[in-house]
């Protein structure tokens, strides 16, 4: 018995999923779009990037949406490849997403202790997105709810999206009901609160979290607010 479970372990500990064998992930940060804002083509759009500005974003506490966007040229400091972390405790959608280190760090961790409390079957969707990237999102999809590039919190590495294998509405998985009672204790908030569309601009999404750190992620979920009100306290 020792046996098999040791290789059900090990077996999931790097498994990656393909999205076509995934029900019901929901991708990228959703923005309801300004109409005040004027656009060039995409290639224009990216041909602006400046030399890219390294900040440790582990220390202050970013706010990042359509009123504050990120430096041009904003680079993370640290970013790991989460295929090649192959004792985890997650699994991956695909093998090429990419986070900051200590995000990574806070994450597994957390996932761990959901384990040990019964409840895995985490699936990370997505993770770092580079300004290119972004932008080749916003300008490609056609329902508008993409973030503008430099506006998207998956630009700063400090984001992921997660889903559960087979279901279509995350927000009713046992996964999401021990995130949003737990995650604030490991650094996480839950960012696009339901309801909160008008403070945070972005439709409630009950699979995107953002590191923040301690203490204010335990402050924010604790209190169930927005990073936006706590920021203006």
């Amino acid at each position: 018995m020792l046996v098999v479970i040791t290789f059900i372990v090990w077996f999931y500990s790097g498994k990656t999923f393909g999205l076509t064998d995934i029900e019901g992930v929901e991708a990228g940060t959703h923005i309801r779009l300004s109409e005040n804002i004027q656009l060039d083509s995409y290639a224009d759009k990216i041909s602006f990037i400046a030399e890219p500005i390294k900040q440790n974003t582990t220390i202050d506490v970013l706010l990042i949406n359509d009123e504050n966007p990120l430096p041009r040229g904003y680079l993370p400091v640290d970013l790991i490849n989460l295929y090649e972390q192959r004792n985890r405790h997650f699994q991956l959608a695909k093998s090429d997403i990419s986070i900051c280190r200590v995000v990574f760090e806070a994450m597994d961790s957390m996932f761990c202790v959901a384990q040990i409390d019964g409840v895995d079957g985490f699936i990370i969707t997505s993770g770092y997105r580079t300004f290119e990237e972004q932008s080749e999102l916003y300008f490609t999809r056609a329902d508008g709810t993409a973030a503008r590039p430099g506006t998207s919190e998956h630009e700063t590495g400090l984001a992921f999206d997660v889903t559960a294998m087979g279901d279509a509405n995350f927000a009713l998985t046992p996964q999401f009901e021990w995130l949003s009672q737990n995650c604030g204790e490991y650094g996480f908030i839950l960012r696009y609160l339901d309801g909160a569309e008008g403070i945070t601009g972005t439709p409630y999404e009950p699979w995107h979290y953002r590191y923040v750190g301690l203490p204010y992620s335990k402050t924010i979920m604790d209190d169930g607010i927005t990073l936006e009100e706590y920021l203006s306290r």
